[in-house]
């Protein structure tokens, strides 16, 4: 199953192309989408609006193809699914680019850059070996400890 999500914004451009690649027979497996407040609503696939929790959608999915959310795109690398993030550059002058150019340069998620390569870059998300997400070891609290001189 390939589960799409958009998060709590709207990204009717790539809710229409999934649509139809699954409308042309391009994609021939289940596809579910969350559409989030987007007007577009799919024929082809199964949607919904919104739900409380996605881990149930996250652990059905063989990919899973999101904006670039932070939440979303982190939760998902660490959880080490199969991950297309479409940057939605309608977003805030296109802030999602730095954290996706990394992850992606550390080889833990495809980058799509246009909704239109989205075929591609699913049949390059199957074949491709994705590098496992490690969390950096926090540094804050012994940045602060030095500042405050504590030496414990």
């Amino acid at each position: 199953m390939i589960f799409l999500t958009v998060g709590t914004a709207m990204f009717d451009p790539l809710v229409k192309v999934m649509d139809k690649l699954v409308r042309d027979g391009i994609i021939k497996e289940t596809v579910v989408a969350q559409i989030g407040r987007g007007q577009y609503e799919p024929r082809n696939m199964r949607f919904f609006r919104f739900i409380k929790s996605l881990n149930r959608a996250y652990e059905a999915a063989d990919i899973i193809v999101s904006t670039g959310g932070a939440g979303t795109t982190i939760e998902c690398v660490t959880k080490g699914k199969r991950l297309v993030v479409v940057e939605n550059t309608t977003l805030m002058e296109g802030h999602q680019a730095q954290l996706i150019g990394e992850l992606a340069r550390r080889d833990h998620l495809i980058w799509c850059r246009d909704p239109d390569s989205l075929e591609d870059c699913i049949k390059e998300a199957r074949s491709k070996t994705f590098v496992p997400f490690v969390s950096d070891k926090p540094r804050a609290h012994g940045l602060i400890l030095n500042i405050i001189g504590d030496s414990d």
